[in-house]
Order: structure tokens, then C-alpha cells, then sequence
């Protein structure tokens, strides 16, 4: 599904669409199409400050000049991953404002409380953003051990053994990433492996429920707070993040922390100053 947006459109989270200077003030702003949208994506996914989040991913990547493509690998797949979890994200998105633009259809306001549709390419896209976003991490981990451990034999199986020895690592880089895989990369690696390896983020049903926001119907769909336990026998869902608010704020940290590692010098120097042909 390849959905269509006029060149005034907001999205909100709940994926409430909003044409033109009309607001949603109690919900973030999570995309957009006032802003320049990049080839095979509809939206301009934002930030929390309203900047593009496409934008920063695509320049992950810029080398400065001619250079032999197979010097960058590691790079262009930190930004190809970065994207490929942007991608997923607007798809997510896509999904939550059809189902919100059927209700209200079918809906009007005072017609109904409450309600839900059920549909499961929210949940395949939910999958398939989790399994992006830890990719990222991965990829973080490749471009730190080019430029700080070049020629060292033995590279880090993941990312989980790189956080716990980054002695070459700038320290406050190393610092940051530690944070974001405690505060982001461990719950996120949770989920894409009860994915992966147990069960599906599901109740067994891929319901996904339809309440008012202010005047305008929006989505809510529950992740569980408890991935770790790997059992939907045993998930909590009345606890858990509501899913498109949740893979917001994931890729939101995600393109930022890449932006982060650019900005290292040694990798900077790198982009900058590419061997000629």
C-alpha cells in the first residue's frame, strides 16, 4: 500500500491526519509532507523538534568527492540500514492513518465510543521496524571497528560484546552508546528476539483499537511490557508502549545516534578525505 498525501499533511501519532495549520497540541507530530520527501518514501518522518529524520539518515553517508565505493561499505550499510527502518516506519504509519481515515468514514463523530478493526499488516510492519532498528545497532558496531580497530583480528560478534569493550572508542561516544543500548538496544533486541525465536507481539488476534482524540478518531495498538519473557502466555499488554509512538521514539534516537558517529573525527576525516582514484 502506497498511500497518497496532499502536500499539507500532518501526522500525529495515534496516526491522526491533520491538512494544512490545524493542530493536534496533546500529541507529537511524527511526520510529514511539507518537507522534501526522499525517493520510494510518501512521508518526511520527523523528529521531536519537527526535522527531518530522512534528511539525516540519507547524509550518513556523504563522502566528500570520487572515491571507490568498496571503501565505504560499512558506512553506506549503517545508512541503508537507518533507512531501511525509516521505510518500515512510514509504511507503519501509512497503515495507522488508513485504519483512522475507514473509522471516521464509517464513524462520525458521536456516532460511536469506541471501537477497533483488525488487521494484521500492522503487525507485519511492527516486525519487520524491530528487526531494522536492531540492525542499526549492528551496523554501529561495523563502522566503530573499521576506524578504531583496523587491522585487529577477532571483530565483535555483535553488538552486545562491542559496548562492554570500546578502550579505543572516544570516551564520550563510548559513554553514549553504552546509554542508548541500556536505555533503547536491550528492550528493542527483546523484541525483534521473541520475534524471531518465540512467539509474535500478539495476543493471538491482531486487533488494533480505535479511541477519540479530541474530536478525531486514532489508533492504539499495545506492545508488551515484558519481551522478555518470550511467551504471549505471559505478556503484559496493559503496561506496554503503544507501538507507533514506541518505533517513533526508536528510530528518532537511532538516526541521531548515527549522526553522532559521523561526527567522530576519525570518521568524519574519513568521509572528507577519500582515497582518489
Amino acid at each position: 500500500m502506497d498511500k497518497a498525501y496532499s502536500s499539507e499533511a500532518n501526522i500525529y501519532e495515534h496516526g491522526i491526519l491533520v491538512e494544512g495549520d490545524e493542530h493536534q497540541n496533546s500529541l507529537n507530530l511524527i511526520a510529514t509532507a511539507k518537507l522534501p520527501i526522499y525517493s520510494g518514501f510518501n512521508l518526511s518522518i520527523v523528529d521531536l523538534d519537527g526535522r527531518s529524520l530522512n534528511e539525516q539518515a540519507a547524509q550518513l553517508a556523504e563522502v566528500n568527492g570520487p572515491h571507490y565505493q568498496a571503501d565505504y561499505y560499512e558506512e553506506y550499510d549503517l545508512r541503508y540500514c537507518a533507512l531501511a527502518t525509516l521505510y518500515h516506519m512510514n509504511r507503519l504509519i501509512d497503515l495507522y492513518v488508513w485504519n483512522t481515515q475507514l473509522f471516521e468514514r464509517l464513524h462520525p463523530f458521536g456516532t460511536a465510543i469506541r471501537g477497533n478493526v483488525g488487521d494484521p499488516r500492522v503487525f507485519y510492519e511492527i516486525d519487520a521496524f524491530l528487526g531494522a532498528a536492531r540492525r542499526v545497532y549492528e551496523s554501529i558496531a561495523k563502522v566503530l571497528w573499521k576506524h578504531y580497530y583496523p587491522g585487529v583480528s577477532g571483530r565483535w560478534k555483535s553488538i552486545r560484546n562491542a559496548v562492554k569493550s570500546l578502550d579505543k572508542v572516544s570516551p564520550p561516544f563510548a559513554t553514549e552508546l553504552r546509554q542508548s543500548w541500556d536505555t533503547y538496544g536491550e528492550k528493542l533486541a527483546d523484541y525483534r528476539n521473541c520475534v524471531a525465536h518465540y512467539d509474535p507481539l500478539t495476543d493471538g488476534s491482531t486487533t488494533c483499537w480505535m479511541g477519540w482524540y479530541g474530536n478525531r478518531w486514532g489508533m492504539t495498538v499495545k506492545l508488551p511490557a515484558n519481551p522478555k519473557e518470550q511467551s504471549r502466555k505471559a505478556f503484559d499488554f496493559k503496561s506496554g508502549p503503544e507501538a507507533l509512538s514506541y518505533c517513533h521514539s526508536v528510530v528518532s534516537h537511532l538516526v541521531k545516534l548515527c549522526g553522532r558517529l559521523k561526527a567522530e573525527e576519525k570518521i568524519a576525516s574519513y568521509l572528507s578525505n577519500p582515497r582518489r582514484r
